[in-house]
């Protein structure tokens, strides 16, 4: 075609080939781009425009290279793919490849969920380790602001000593090498999977822009402020690869407007990204550079500070895990992963078409829609409305920190999950039993728990706490940031949750590498039939486990297995798994990954941890509504709050006790029986530091809330068998949420209020709406719910405000709970401190 620019035509001939406007506009203006900047140093236009065609020249060359490295991975992981996809049965393929199938395939546990899972345990595992043997670990987890910024300082000047002070903190300087290095190790591990990302100076982290704050109210005034703040603090540097004729104030705009947009993460990588084709590629999104080059660490850390999002060494914990997840999602969908499962979802429904098969269709149709990719995949729900958004964070918190003081007695039951867990490996039930009882006391039972601790930190598990991801046990939803999540986070430590969460995670994770190192020598077809079969999920079969057997390791009196010790097997004893096209070091890699990916996945169903699907599940009901009006989506999140673990606890025991390798009778009657007991266990010791006797272990109703406690019955146990749910609350908050229920009981107290104003015949006693509003804010303190905390405040203050405002209420309160749960009082309530001095 001709174009009215000759320029335009003469390009068209150099190339040999046709080409759009589009694609010259871009040509033409990077070369304006580039040349602009050499004119800059001093070059005459001539010597510059000729210098930036033959940099560009280069740089076209470089990105034939990427486009021919990234169609070759493509068609690898294209046919890998399809190798995977059972005619007839397309969609649970693409399902399972995404989240995992629940069968004995070979491979069916190797889903893109798990790998993702298995790559961040295998980098923050040793990681974790490493900052704990250099000294450094307990400094990090504070969080303290100035040794947050004595770190940044440090990693900034690691490449280049004189580009800044000396904070002279040893600690923060350590910890900044490690988080360093590791951040060059994911650099890398990114680059294998297909990103091209080069190691930039002066790297911190990745800034974190907070959308709304930099947006404000979108006024001129807000840009202005943005302008104004981060104008200073920028090095000459960012401005080098602006066009001649476009000034700084209209380049600050343009970025204002991406970063205020949220656009940012789809702009500005260099021009030799054009090797990277298609949308949403996250080969060429993690492989885009800065564009905002700060003058020092100080300026990086002042823009953090007003425009980011949360500490400095939680941004670099989250790039690290971004990272690993990326490496994860490319190895398995190619560098373009959405693109390359839409096109695999594209190839099933034809082959549906072909076979006239109108359900499969359907259902290809309906994952084509759902969040299941987006959850994989890490991609960040963004808010519909930040008004709402804000206020559903800060009501999800509250519920949390004034609903879950009990949580840790509540989740006694783990105990039997873990078994359950740990016996579909292999465990013999009271071994496993016996086991988590020495992660939960590991001095009084283990011999040197500072080594198993250490262990523990290689297979990357137990990290959940320090990490501060505790909370996603209980929710599916983004975990919210900054001081609200500071929050949660030291009311789980003080609930004792953290500590009971990663110590049960440590012990799981220890005994399936225990278990897999003292059977290391037995051979393929003699191991226990039930660790086969879950070795052969995760792509372990007899070829894989005469290799990995190799590696065995001695660790606090215990032989181990380690993920980590693949890395150290020679090219011969991994030369039988070498395939056509493949090298040693890609079979190490791959056992390394597999092996990650089996411990981290069964400790994550040990601990009833939200699987990809409950997740997508949640997220796709909020998600269609948001798209009806934002607050219905904020209303389904509240209603769905504290409901991922109940569903996450069903799919979870009916995946494994009857689906996966057929109906495990056994296991179902253990699954029931031990829930129960421990429910009961955790029932009576709630009733005991309530003050309260405990129930009659001779009456039906105790062992049916036993039941429902538990979790044997499911979550239909919460409406059959008792008025507590898993998480303590009432039957409403079970199928409502615990936000609604509160609004319920509010409005109740608001309109009795009203009518007795207005002298309402409908109007009840004063004293009754009076003491249920007592009842009401009593719940409503946080941290009021922790056991101790709970039957102090009853005791000296709530009972005695009860009867105070509605004589005799207390001993009402003491007889209905006896008629209704046949459950007396240690300490009866009457005897509060206004029925003393009365």
């Amino acid at each position: 075609m001709t174009h009215d620019n000759p320029c335009y035509n003469e390009a068209e001939k150099a190339a040999g080939r046709e080409m759009s406007k589009a694609e010259l506009d871009e040509m033409f203006g990077r070369l304006e781009k580039e040349a602009g900047r050499y004119m800059k140093q001093g070059l005459s236009p001539r010597e510059a425009l000729e210098k930036a065609g033959a940099r560009m020249a280069d740089e076209e060359r470089l990105a034939g290279i990427i486009e021919a490295n990234a169609r070759k991975k493509n068609l690898i992981v294209r046919a890998e793919l399809r190798r995977r996809i059972v005619a007839g049965d397309e969609a649970a393929s693409l399902e399972g490849i995404l989240a995992g199938k629940q069968n004995g395939e070979r491979d069916a546990a190797l889903s893109v969920d798990a790998n993702s899972h298995a790559r961040i345990a295998q980098l923050l595992g040793p990681l974790m380790h490493d900052l704990d043997k250099a000294g450094v670990f307990k400094a990090l987890l504070k969080r303290d602001e100035q040794f947050d910024a004595d770190v940044a300082r440090e990693m900034w000047r690691l490449d280049d000593p004189k580009s800044g002070d000396a904070t002279g903190n040893k600690l923060a300087a350590e910890a900044a090498r490690i988080l360093s290095e590791y951040q060059d190790t994911v650099r890398l591990m990114q680059n294998k999977q297909g990103a091209w990302i080069g190691k930039a100076d002066h790297y911190v982290t990745r800034q974190s822009h907070d959308m709304w704050k930099i947006r404000g109210d979108g006024s001129e005034r807000s840009y202005q402020n943005w302008r104004d703040t981060i104008f200073p603090l920028l090095d000459d540097r960012t401005f080098e690869m602006m066009p001649a004729k476009q000034s700084r104030e209209d380049f600050l705009r343009n970025v204002w407007l991406n970063l205020s947009t949220g656009e940012h993460d789809n702009a500005n990588g260099r021009d030799w990204l054009s090797g990277f084709k298609g949308t949403s590629n996250k080969a060429k999104k993690v492989s885009q550079n800065r564009v905002l080059h700060f003058k020092d660490a100080d300026g990086w850390l002042a823009y953090n500070k007003k425009f980011g999002q949360g500490h400095v060494v939680d941004s670099i914990f989250k790039g690290l895990i971004n990272g690993a997840r990326n490496a994860a999602v490319m190895g398995d969908l190619g560098t373009n992963p959405e693109n390359m499962f839409r096109s695999m979802i594209e190839e099933s429904v034809q082959a549906a078409r072909e076979r006239a098969d109108a359900k499969m269709v359907d259902k290809l149709r309906r994952l084509e829609r759902g969040a299941l990719m987006d959850i994989v995949t890490g991609r960040a729900r963004q808010p519909a409305n930040k008004t709402v958004e804000t206020i559903g964070a800060y009501v999800h918190a509250w519920n949390q920190v004034t609903k879950l003081g009990g949580v840790m007695i509540s989740s006694l039951p783990d105990l039997a999950v873990n078994a359950s867990v740990l016996r579909h490996n292999g465990v013999p039930l009271l071994e496993s039993y016996w086991n988590s009882l020495k992660s939960l006391a590991p001095g009084l039972a283990s011999e040197n728990p500072e080594e198993r601790k250490e262990i523990a930190r290689i297979l990357g598990v137990g990290l959940q706490g320090h990490l501060g991801s505790v909370m996603s046990r209980f929710s599916a939803n983004d975990a919210p940031l900054g001081k609200m999540s500071d929050l949660i986070n030291k009311f789980y430590r003080i609930n004792g949750l953290q500590y009971w969460t990663d110590s049960l995670s440590e012990g799981i994770g220890m005994m399936l590498s225990h278990n897999l190192g003292r059977n290391a020598g037995l051979a393929y077809e003699a191991l226990d039939g039930k660790l086969r079969f879950s070795l052969k999920r995760f792509g372990i079969t007899q070829p894989e486990w005469d290799v990995i057997r190799q590696a065995v390791r001695t660790a606090a009196g215990e032989d181990h297995i380690l993920p980590s010790e693949m890395g150290r097997l020679s090219d011969e004893a991994v030369a039988p798994l070498i395939e056509k096209g493949q090298t040693a070091e890609d079979v190490r890699d791959s056992l390394t990954r597999k092996l990650y990916a089996y411990i981290t996945d069964q400790t994550r169903e040990g601990m009833t941890e939200p699987d990809a699907r409950t997740q997508a599940t949640f997220r796709g009901i909020s998600n269609r509504l948001d798209d009806v009006n934002p607050l219905l989506g904020q209303a389904a999140r509240l209603m769905l709050q504290f409901k991922s673990f109940p569903l996450s606890h069903v799919r979870r025991f009916y995946q494994r006790e009857v689906k996966r390798n057929g109906l495990d009778l056994p296991g179902i009657v253990h699954m029931i029986a031990a829930t129960t007991v421990l429910g009961y266990v955790a029932m009576q010791t709630k009733a005991i530091l309530a003050g309260k006797e405990p129930r009659d272990a001779g009456d039906v109703r105790t062992w049916m809330s036993a039941m429902a406690q538990g979790g044997g019955a499911g979550i239909y146990g919460d409406f059959l068998f008792g008025q507590q749910s898993r998480m303590g609350n009432a039957v409403l908050e079970t199928a409502a949420g615990p936000t609604l229920s509160d609004m319920t009981k509010l409005a109740r107290i608001f309109f009795s209020t009203r009518d007795e104003l207005i002298g309402s015949p409908d109007a009840g006693k004063a004293r009754t709406y009076l003491s249920d509003l007592v009842r009401f804010a009593s719940g409503q303190i946080p941290g009021g719910n922790l056991p101790f905390i709970n039957i102090a405040l009853k005791y000296s203050i709530i009972y005695s405000l009860q009867d105070m405002i509605n004589p005799g209420y207390t001993a009402r309160y003491e007889k209905l709970v006896k008629r209704n749960q046949g459950q007396g009082f240690l300490v009866s309530p009457t005897h509060n401190l206004y029925n003393a001095i009365k």
